[in-house]
C-alpha cells in the first residue's frame, strides 16, 4: 500500500475514525482472548482500556454528524430508484437517530451529564441495527439486479455463460467458483458492503441480547467490517454508490 494513501487516509475523520474502530475490535478480540488463555490480569485490563478509550474517541469525532447523515437524506428521497431511495433513506434516518442516541453515551462517559446508559445504549443499538438491516436489503437488491443482468445477458448471447447446472465433480465447482470470482472483481463495491454489513449486524444484535456471541467473535467481525470500511476509503471503487 501506497504510504501516500495512508498519510491521506489519516487526515481525514472518516479515516480516522476507520482506524480507530479496528484497533478498538481487535483490541476486544485481543483481551477476550487473553482472558480464555488465562494470561496476565494486567495485560487483559491494558487492551480493555484501549477499547474504551479508542470507543469514546471515536464518539467524540461523531459528534454532531448525526445531523450531517439527516441532511443526506434530502438527496436519497430524489433517487429514480424506489427500492434504493427507500432503504437509503430508512438507513440513513435510522443511522442519523443512532448517532443522535450515541450522543448522550459520549456525555455520559464524560460527566458532564447524568443519562439512563442502559436505555440509552438499547435506543442506539436498536437504530443502528435497523440501519444495518436496511443497508442488507439494499446488497441483496443489487445482488439480485447483477445475477439477472448477468442471466439476461446468457440468454442473449451478450456474455459468455459457464455457470454448471449442477455440481457433480471437482471440475464443476472450480468453474462455478471461477465464475463466481469473477463475477465479484466486476462488483468490488456489492461484495464489500455486504460484507461489512454481514459483520455489523451481529454486533448491535449481541448488544440487545438477541444472539451471545463471545467479545473475541464480535472483536473479529468488528474488525473485519473496519477494514472492508478502510478499503473503500481506499479504493473509491469498492465504495457502492449512492452511499
Amino acid at each position: 500500500m501506497n504510504m501516500d494513501k495512508w498519510v491521506q487516509l489519516n487526515n481525514q475523520v472518516a479515516g480516522r475514525d476507520k482506524l480507530a474502530r479496528l484497533i478498538q475490535y481487535a483490541s476486544r478480540a485481543m483481551w477476550d482472548s487473553l482472558e480464555v488463555c488465562n494470561s496476565s490480569p494486567a495485560l487483559v485490563d491494558n487492551f480493555k482500556t484501549v477499547e474504551y478509550i479508542l470507543s469514546t474517541f471515536r464518539k467524540l469525532l461523531r459528534f454532531g454528524k448525526c445531523f450531517d447523515v439527516f441532511y443526506g437524506t434530502l438527496r436519497t428521497i430524489h433517487y429514480p430508484d424506489l427500492t434504493i431511495r427507500a432503504t437509503l433513506t430508512l438507513g440513513k434516518l435510522s443511522q442519523s437517530l443512532f448517532l443522535f442516541a450515541d450522543h448522550f453515551l459520549w456525555l455520559a462517559r464524560t460527566g458532564l451529564t447524568k443519562v439512563d446508559v442502559k436505555r440509552w445504549s438499547n435506543i442506539a443499538n436498536k437504530y443502528w441495527l435497523f440501519s444495518i438491516i436496511m443497508n442488507l436489503c439494499r446488497d441483496f437488491y443489487e445482488i439480485v439486479r447483477v445475477l439477472n443482468l448477468h442471466l439476461s445477458g446468457c440468454r442473449s448471447g451478450i456474455s459468455r455463460c459457464e455457470l454448471p447446472t449442477s455440481i457433480n465433480s471437482p471440475q464443476d465447482f472450480k468453474r462455478l467458483a471461477l465464475q463466481s470470482y469473477v463475477m465479484i472483481q466486476g462488483h468490488k463495491d456489492i461484495a464489500v458492503d455486504t460484507v461489512k454489513n454481514m459483520c455489523d449486524f451481529f454486533i448491535p444484535l449481541t448488544a440487545l441480547g438477541y444472539t451471545s456471541l463471545t467479545p473475541r467473535t464480535i472483536g473479529l467481525l468488528g474488525a473485519i467490517s473496519s477494514l472492508a470500511g478502510l478499503w473503500t476509503l481506499l479504493e473509491p471503487k469498492a465504495k457502492l454508490m449512492p452511499a
